[in-house]
Order: structure tokens, then sequence, then C-alpha cells
């Protein structure tokens, strides 16, 4: 495993993707988003964050990404601070029904930060479709995927997120509140 700085120096140019597979993704529209974001802006604001294909594609300098949902924004906190931890946990995972249904009966208050990070990831990678879908009582139940070959731990890309991901303020909380404390004239907010 490669340490951070290793990572950097031999991944400079190595752009970070999203992390997840997120339903409404706007990796598909890129081409037609990129164009559409002035050259120069004060933050980039992005107050509904799922996977942020937006976020990794512009790879601002000053930002602040948001997300009404705890376990996701956990997510992105524990790859920007603990990305060795959450690479960890993610190695020890395996493409298997069993522990796939075992993993998603965790609750992920319960666990470690980091351990959850990568229970979330491990569920999207492994699930059908990559749908985060949760029960009334917030437990995830998305079904098992059954896919043949997932890639569950994308460890370049993971370094590559954690070095864009500290680079932003990463908030929980609902959109208006986000906008209404960060937003000011000449930002971008998608």
């Amino acid at each position: 495993m490669l340490s951070q700085k290793e990572f950097s120096i031999q991944q400079n140019s190595l752009n970070a993707r999203p992390v997840l597979k997120w339903a409404g993704g706007k990796t598909q529209l890129l081409k037609n988003l990129l164009p559409k974001i002035p050259k120069d802006y004060g933050k980039y604001i992005e107050p509904f964050f799922g996977g942020g294909a937006l976020f990794f594609a512009l790879q601002p300098e000053n930002s602040v990404i948001a997300d009404s949902n705890p376990e996701i924004v956990n997510l992105y906190h524990q790859i920007a601070k603990n990305p060795n931890t959450v690479i960890k946990h993610l190695k020890q995972f395996n493409n298997e029904e069993k522990e796939f249904y075992e993993i998603r009966s965790w609750i992920w208050q319960d666990i470690s930060k980091d351990l959850a990070a990568a229970r979330t990831i491990y569920l999207n990678k492994t699930c059908f479709n990559g749908l985060y879908r949760v029960n009334r009582k917030g437990q995830f139940n998305a079904p098992f995927g059954n896919y043949n070959n997932p890639k569950i731990c994308d460890e370049e890309n993971i370094w590559a997120a954690s070095d864009m991901l500290n680079k932003a303020r990463i908030i929980c909380g609902d959109y208006i509140d986000v906008l209404k404390l960060n937003a000011e004239e000449g930002d971008v907010v998608f």
C-alpha cells in the first residue's frame, strides 16, 4: 500500500473520480455541464453532493460540499482524513452474497467512522445497480448485485479523492442552510 506522500508524487496528474455510483449522478452530463461553468468564480458550492461528479471534474480549490445524509457525509469526511484506514477495511471485504448481507445488517452509527465509510463504499459497489436505498428505519436495504468482479477498493481513486476532499469544506445539512450560510455573489452553486 502506498503512503499518501508516495501516491501524491506518483499520481500527481491523476484526476479524482466519484467514489460512489449514484442514481441521478451527473458523470454522463459532464460534457454539457463543464462549458457552462464560468472560468473565474469565488467558491464552488454543491448542496446536494451525492456522488459529486461535477466537483471531481472541476477540482475546485475553494469549495463547500454538502448533503443532508449523514452516512454519505461521514464517507467523505473519512476519505478526506483517513483514506488509509478506509482502504484497509475495503481490502478485507469480499464480493460474496452472505458477507454482503452480514455487512448490510451493520448499523453504520454503531461502528467506527472509518469502517462505516468503507461499509458504504462496499455496499454501493456490490449492491444491485449501486442504489443507495434505505427503509423507514434508515437501514440500507438494496439487494446484493451478484456482479462478477466489482472494483470494491479503487485505492488510487480514494487517494486522489482524499486530496480533493481535503480542499473542501464538508457539511451535513439542509441545502437552504448551506446556501444561506455559505453562498456569496460570484460563487458557483450546483
